[in-house]
């Protein structure tokens, strides 16, 4: 969802305006003196507008694609304006196609301009925000090959609008078109007819989503005649055959004394090769969909807040990058007792590749991302590219899904780790950090994935683990079972050798009503029922816990399975 800076399109329908009445004035046939003469405060306005977003977007494009981004949502919306003016009454649909000089000096003249401004900028800005590898071509065809901003979508494309006299960025006319691609189809024809088994092998690799046995029906026909491979190769086969209808007096009468029949067959390849630049183009653009006028402000408002609209406005922040993170951090438990005992690097490797290398596919299955490997250790996050409601409850399936796999483990005897585990929602920044010319390190940071992490990581007991050398003494009692794994002491010390869900994620879980509250005996918390699993999931609350640096106590929840067997309320219960 993209919300472009309104002055911008108003800027452009201006322009349209002043572009339009100038051609119809000289009756479209005297651009250049147009140009001479044409209008600067006009064209200057719509440059100096576009140079404004570009600059922000240069500015915060840290390789995060907003500069196509941008193209893509700009150039459609160009293409409705222009849709928009042409479809009013009375107006004159050729001069549409006449535009092209002027529409690609404005964008050029902001474009170069912006890109020479922070090329010079802290040693070229430009290669460090946009990266090595950007590749212009996209930003190009938009600009140069008319069809991005004349068309709204390239399903129906109808040439004879689009070959019209004085459309300078196509020199075929229309009927120079009909007659090169009817003596292109005669060619075709002929050799579907033959069957030629070479032929046929190398259309199905350059088009393998059409069945070789439909070749001859219309559809197919047209995509064969607009892949440049196929016209290359009817083109070749032309060498040892009369060229046809492409030498017809006809054809010869409307060809000016200058153009040569090479010169025809090169110009319509350009077009070709624009109609194919043009699809990809409007392909990408399929999943742009532009912010309209009566969308109510507050939906996009939440919309940019969670990271889901894109906002191009000049010195405004893009997108969102601070929002609502849902952080999990796992830590192996024993890994460092393992590493003094005189184990060796490799066998240590080959430990954690045993405990992390399922990770993936865990965490993918609940649409969370790896953040980085710690060691010992993985952050994993929820909401890092959109922030989603189901964000929380994938945060807490993750956890049991990584506690179950350890357990397995365990039981086959390929590890005798254990897992220590923290699930923390707050408000954090996405950062992107420039590594080199090629590579980013994307993550999170801030005052809660800090918080986070000292949530995994609490378990120690005077300098020991909770493991076997832990001390009993800070231990619950044995009837207290469920909070064996974890518990906090009478200081707010908190041990964890489980999974610990702070209060901050079990708000948001009730805020979206997805918990009810659940007592049994002393324990109580939530607990709501898990349609994957088929079980109740409990929030036991063990405590208040206290940090060192932070300014209040943390109210922490154990996360567990209720084992009882006893869901046959659970229809009446909250569903995840």
């Amino acid at each position: 969802l993209v919300d472009l800076y309104g002055p911008l399109r108003k800027s452009l329908r201006e322009l349209v305006e002043h572009i339009y009445r100038g051609l119809t004035a000289f009756g479209g046939g005297e651009q250049a003196a147009f140009a001479a003469g044409r209008g600067v405060t006009v064209f200057d306005r719509f440059e100096q507008v576009l140079e404004t977003v570009l600059d922000t977007v240069v500015e915060q494009e840290r390789r995060l694609g907003l500069m196509n981004l941008f193209w893509l949502a700009h150039s459609r919306s160009v293409a409705e304006v222009l849709h928009e003016f042409f479809s009013q009454q009375g107006t004159k649909l050729d001069i549409k196609y006449q535009m092209h000089p002027f529409l690609r000096s404005v964008h050029r003249n902001a474009l170069d301009r912006v890109w020479a401004r922070f090329k010079h900028r802290n040693g070229n800005a430009l290669r460090q925000n946009l990266g090595a590898d950007f590749n212009t071509a996209f930003i190009d065809c938009i600009v140069d090959d008319q069809l991005p901003f004349t068309e709204t979508g390239l399903a129906r494309v109808n040439f004879q609008h689009i070959l019209v006299d004085n459309n300078k960025r196509f020199r075929l006319n229309f009927s120079e078109f009909r007659e090169i691609q009817g003596a292109f189809r005669d060619r075709l024809r002929e050799t579907l007819r033959r069957r030629d088994p070479r032929a046929i092998d190398m259309f199905h690799r350059w088009l393998p989503d059409l069945r070789p046995d439909g070749y001859e029906e219309e559809r197919s026909t047209v995509r064969l005649l607009f892949n440049p491979h196929v016209v290359t190769y009817l083109l070749a086969d032309f060498a040892g055959a009369p060229l046809g209808r492409l030498g017809s007096p006809a054809t010869r009468a409307e060809r000016p004394g200058s153009r040569r029949l090479g010169d025809l067959v090169l110009d319509y390849m350009d077009l070709l090769h624009a109609v194919r630049r043009s699809e990809v183009v409007d392909l990408a653009r399929q999943t742009v969909e532009l912010v309209g006028h009566l969308q109510p402000e507050r939906e996009l408002r939440s919309r940019y807040d969670e990271g889901r609209l894109f906002r191009f406005h000049p010195q405004e922040e893009i997108l969102k990058l601070a929002r609502k993170i849902t952080v999990v951090f796992a830590d192996v438990r024993g890994f460092t007792a393992a590493s003094e005992r005189g184990i060796s690097e490799r066998e240590l490797a080959q430990h954690l590749y045993e405990v992390f290398d399922p990770f993936a596919s865990l965490v993918a299955r609940h649409h969370g991302r790896i953040d980085k490997f710690t060691g010992d250790g993985a952050m994993i996050t929820f909401g890092f590219s959109r922030v989603t409601p189901q964000d929380e409850l994938n945060a807490l399936r993750t956890a049991l899904a990584i506690q179950d796999m350890m357990a397995r483990l365990r039981a086959s005897g390929r590890t005798q780790f254990s897992m220590g585990i923290s699930v923390h929602t707050g408000r954090a920044q996405v950062a992107h950090f420039i590594v080199d010319e090629r590579t980013m390190d994307r993550t999170v940071i801030g005052r809660n994935v800090n918080i986070a992490g000292r949530l995994s990581s609490s378990g120690k007991l005077q300098g020991l683990t909770l493991e076997k050398d832990a001390d009993d003494a800070g231990r619950p009692a044995d009837g207290e079972r469920s909070r064996r794994d974890v518990w906090v002491d009478e200081q707010g010390v908190l041990f964890n050798a489980g999974i610990v869900v702070s209060q901050d994620t079990v708000e948001e879980i009730v805020r979206q009503r997805a918990a009810e509250p659940w007592t049994r005996g002393k324990a109580h918390g939530y607990r709501l029922f898990d349609d994957e699993r088929e079980k109740n999931i409990l929030l036991e609350y063990v405590g208040d816990a206290k940090f060192k640096g932070v300014g209040r106590s943390i109210a922490i929840y154990r996360l567990g399975l209720d084992e009882t067997g006893s869901n046959s309320d659970a229809s009446s219960q909250v569903r995840a």
